[in-house]
């Protein structure tokens, strides 16, 4: 398991969507992963906003996983 709150353990990593980020970090599981996406059908929500909202996972952990996504991301188109 990824610690979200250390970028050192994302240096292997490539691109990730937020999701994946937050399963990789066990912030989420499988099931809340496979029941935000059924909401986002219907909700047309960031994912991000949708775990928030059900209170899955905190504004923190929300800003945080995005900050690791956007960090993966430009090192990533720097390589």
């Amino acid at each position: 398991m990824k610690n979200l709150y250390n970028l050192d353990d994302w240096n292997d990593t490539s691109y990730l969507r937020l999701g994946e980020i937050l399963l990789e970090a066990g912030k989420i599981n499988l099931i809340h992963l496979s029941m935000v996406l059924d909401v986002q059908k219907f909700q047309k929500l960031p994912v991000g906003e949708i775990l928030v909202s059900m209170k899955i996972i905190s504004e923190q952990d929300l800003k945080q996983a995005l900050f690791v996504q956007e960090t993966i991301q430009k090192r990533c188109n720097n390589a």
